[in-house]
C-alpha cells in the first residue's frame, strides 16, 4: 500500500530556522504598472490640490525618469481607480523613492477597497524613507486594516501616497508597481502543471490509486503566488528564531502521519447537505460535493489489521474519538471540501465543521474562523502526496502540528487554538524551513523529496 504522508511535528528541530521576510528586492520583474512614471505618466489625484508634482529626469545623482513630489503638509497624491482593480493576485507592490533631504519622511500608502465604509476600514500602511535613494516593497499578505480586519484586495478602489509627518517633504519617486506572481512562485513548477494534461474524470477516484497520481500531477493547487506555493528558501532569518525553534524543542525527531487520505470527484458529483454542528457559525454552506467512497482520516491505513469496511469507519461503529477529518477534491473545478468530526448517520452526513476552499483564489477564511484544521487553513494543500514523493520533490508548504503554540495567528491562517501568550511561542500559521545546507544526501529518495521541500516553506498549523 503506497502511503500518503503529512508531516506533522519538529524537523530535526535542530536544522529548522523560522523566516521572517522576503529579502531586500533585486531588478524589477514584469509586474502590473499602477502608476507608470518612467513613461511619463502623472497621477491623476493630488489630493487636496495643494501637493505639486512634475517630472524630472533624474534625482540626485539617479538618472532616469522620476516623479518630483512636493508635499503640501499632511496631503497626497494616488489614483482614484474606481474599476475594482484585482490586486489579491500579486505578492507585493514595489516602487523605487529618493529622499533628498537630511532626515527620514514618514509617509503612509493608503488602500481603500470594496469592503471600506470608513477609515478604519482602509489598509494603511507606514513607509519610512531614509535619506537617498530607498527600494521600497510592502507584502500584500501582511496587509490589514486598520481596525484589525481582512482587506478586500480583489477589488481595490483607490490608492494613494500620504505624508503621514505633515512636514512637507520633497521627495523624488520612480514607477509604481505590483510585482508578477510568477516572482513569487516556482515558475518551472508552473510550466510543468500546466503542461500535463488532466484525463477526464467520470467518477469518484481514491487518493491511493495511479489514476489519482495522473489527476494531481495535473492540478495547480492554488495561484502561483500564494503562500502555500511561495519559495522562502532565501528569505531572511528572524531575529528571534533560535527562541521560536527551543520553545518546539530542539532534540524533536522528524514524525509523519500516514493517514490523511482524500477523494477526487468528478465535475458534476452530486451536491447533498451536511448536518454542521459544533461550528455552525464558523463554517460554510452546503450543499457539498460529498460521494459514497468519502475516506474518514485513517481509511484504509490504520485499519489494515482491523475486520472493517469503509461504511463501517464511515459510521464510527468502533466508536472511536478524533479528529475524524475529511477531504474532497474537485480538481476540474479546483473546489476543495474539508470536514471535521464527519460521520455517517440515519439521518445522512454530519460533521462539527464545514470548510470550503477555491484552489483558483487567494481568498482566506474571515478573520477569526477556524476550519477542519485548528488555524482555519486548508488540509489537503499541506498534503505530501505519493506523486510528489515519485517525482523527488515537494514543491509546496506542508502541514506542521506543534504541541504548544501562541494565541495568535498569522495569515494565511485566521484562527488560533491557545491560551498561551509567550512571544517564543510559534503562531498559527508561522512559516519554517530547514536550513539550506542542512545535509540530505543520504537520505532515501522519498525523504529527501520531503526534506528539500523544507527548505524551500513549511508551515506551523495546529
Amino acid at each position: 500500500m503506497r502511503i500518503r504522508v503529512v508531516v506533522l511535528v519538529g524537523v530535526m528541530a535542530a536544522g529548522l530556522a523560522w523566516a521572517l521576510a522576503p529579502p531586500a528586492p533585486g531588478p524589477a520583474v514584469p509586474g502590473t504598472v499602477l502608476m507608470d512614471i518612467a513613461g511619463g505618466k502623472l497621477p491623476p489625484d493630488t489630493g487636496t490640490d495643494q501637493t505639486q508634482v512634475d517630472l524630472v529626469p533624474k534625482a540626485g545623482e539617479i538618472d532616469g525618469a522620476w516623479l518630483r513630489v512636493r508635499f503640501a503638509p499632511g496631503d497626497s497624491f494616488g489614483t482614484r481607480d474606481g474599476g475594482g482593480r484585482d490586486w489579491s493576485v500579486h505578492p507585493a507592490l514595489r516602487f523605487d523613492a529618493v529622499n533628498p533631504g537630511g532626515t527620514d519622511a514618514a509617509l503612509e500608502l493608503v488602500i481603500s477597497h470594496a469592503r471600506t465604509t470608513n477609515h478604519r476600514t482602509r489598509v494603511v500602511i507606514p513607509i519610512v524613507l531614509k535619506p537617498g535613494k530607498n527600494e521600497v516593497r510592502t507584502a500584500l499578505a501582511g496587509w490589514r486594516n486598520a481596525d484589525g480586519t481582512a482587506p478586500d484586495l480583489g477589488r481595490v478602489r483607490r490608492w494613494y501616497v500620504a505624508d503621514a509627518s505633515g512636514t512637507g517633504p520633497t521627495l523624488y519617486f520612480g514607477t509604481i508597481w505590483l510585482e508578477s506572481s510568477i516572482a513569487a512562485g516556482d515558475p518551472a513548477r508552473l510550466t510543468r502543471i500546466r503542461a500535463t494534461a488532466m484525463p477526464a474524470i467520470t467518477r469518484p477516484v481514491s487518493f491511493d490509486t495511479p489514476e489519482a497520481d495522473t489527476i494531481l500531477a495535473a492540478l495547480e493547487v492554488f495561484p502561483p503566488e500564494s503562500p502555500w506555493n511561495v519559495v522562502i528558501e532565501d528569505w531572511p532569518l528572524h531575529p528571534n528564531s533560535w527562541q521560536i525553534v527551543a520553545a518546539i524543542g530542539v532534540d524533536k525527531p522528524l514524525r509523519y502521519n500516514p493517514d490523511m487520505g482524500f477523494v477526487l470527484v468528478p465535475p458534476n458529483q452530486p451536491r447533498v447537505e451536511v448536518r454542521v454542528s459544533g461550528y455552525a457559525e464558523e463554517s460554510d454552506r452546503g450543499p457539498f460535493a460529498i460521494p459514497a467512497e468519502i475516506p474518514v482520516e485513517g481509511w484504509p491505513w490504520n485499519y489494515r489489521d482491523k475486520k472493517v469496511t469503509l461504511a463501517d469507519v464511515q459510521r464510527n461503529t468502533l466508536k472511536e474519538e478524533g479528529d475524524r477529518h475529511a477531504i474532497v477534491v474537485d480538481p476540474v473545478n479546483r473546489m476543495l471540501y474539508e470536514f471535521f468530526q464527519f460521520r455517517k448517520t440515519d439521518r445522512g452526513w454530519e460533521a462539527a465543521q464545514a470548510s470550503v476552499f477555491d484552489l483558483k483564489s487567494n481568498t482566506l477564511r474571515p478573520d477569526g474562523w477556524t476550519s477542519a484544521d485548528a488555524a482555519g487553513l486548508p488540509i489537503f494543500p499541506a498534503v505530501v502526496r505519493y506523486d510528489e514523493l515519485k517525482r523527488g520533490a515537494v514543491e509546496h508548504a506542508m502541514r506542521v502540528t506543534i504541541t504548544r503554540t501562541r494565541r495568535a495567528y498569522v495569515h494565511p491562517a485566521t484562527h488560533f487554538a491557545s491560551r498561551l501568550t509567550d512571544e517564543t511561542l510559534p503562531r498559527m500559521g508561522e512559516r519554517f524551513r530547514l536550513r539550506k545546507g542542512f545535509d540530505v544526501s543520504k537520505c532515501s529518495p522519498e525523504v529527501r523529496a520531503i526534506l528539500t521541500g523544507l527548505k524551500r516553506c513549511d508551515y506551523a498549523i495546529a
